[in-house]
């Protein structure tokens, strides 16, 4: 049995409550540890969207793109399905069309309730097909530099999108139409290029800072640990392309 460790409270939320996940932070190895099974879900959710709306605005944003990743990453995963692809392509549009409003209007009825419907979709959605290469490489990140899950998430999402999208053109390409960067005449290739030329423009949009600018020196010691944490999640091998341990260590230096 560990010896510390908590579980980590930036997992609350982003549909969590639906799911039978939580991740478990060991302060001394410094690592977070997925736990699941039934035990971990909700016998009764009461989920309400005003207690929403005096959260901070970084929060906002980061718990939105958080369950962006979520719909995304389900929707592409290996273990994706039918049933969770009716969730996963339900929430993406909202989270896209509304999250911006929910962050310049705090009180806006329609964007809030939409993000806390599209947050329990997406939660249903990663739940049953699970979470991917995001979420392997986000977990070293909060652990060893106590970003906040969301925000670590968006930081990737970009970078791991470019990364994964020639391994499966189509299902990412859906994910741009869905959310109405593409067209449906579009090639799926151009699909795929205004999709991550979009999350570029989101995180832009959300002042998403990169963990150097948040005084995180980069390291490359740390960076072979955290790809080898990444990687022992399993998370990276439900992605579309299945990374090597160096080529996480890339996308780290890229996105510091």
């Amino acid at each position: 049995m560990r010896t510390a460790g908590h579980r980590d409270p930036h997992h609350r939320g982003t549909g969590s409550e639906l799911t039978r996940w939580c991740v478990i932070t060991d302060t001394a190895e410094t690592e977070k540890y997925n736990l699941s099974g039934l035990a971990c879900v909700a016998t009764v959710a009461l989920i309400d969207w005003t207690f929403t709306c005096t959260k901070p605005w970084r929060i906002t944003a980061d718990t939105a793109v958080d369950s962006l990743t979520h719909a995304i990453e389900a929707y592409v995963s290996r273990k994706a399905f039918a049933y969770t692809d009716s969730f996963a392509l339900a929430a993406m549009p909202a989270i896209a069309n509304h999250v911006r409003t929910a962050c310049a209007e705090p009180d806006n009825a329609e964007a809030r309730a939409a993000l806390m419907l599209a947050a329990s979709q997406a939660g249903m959605a990663f739940s049953n097909a699970s979470v991917a290469l995001v979420h392997g490489m986000s977990r070293p990140i909060g652990a060893h530099f106590h970003v906040t899950h969301g925000l670590s998430n968006a930081m990737l999402l970009p970078e791991v999108t470019r990364f994964s999208v020639d391994a499966a053109q189509g299902r990412y390409a859906t994910c741009a139409r869905v959310m109405g960067w593409a067209r449906d005449g579009d090639s799926d290739a151009m699909a795929c290029a205004m999709l991550v030329e979009n999350l570029e423009r989101l995180n832009a949009d959300l002042k998403v800072p990169s963990p150097s600018s948040l005084g995180h020196g980069a390291d490359p010691d740390k960076f072979d640990l955290m790809a080898q944490q990444a990687l022992a999640s399993g998370s990276p091998q439900n992605n579309p392309r299945v990374p090597t341990q160096d080529e996480i260590v890339q996308m780290y230096q890229r996105i510091w």
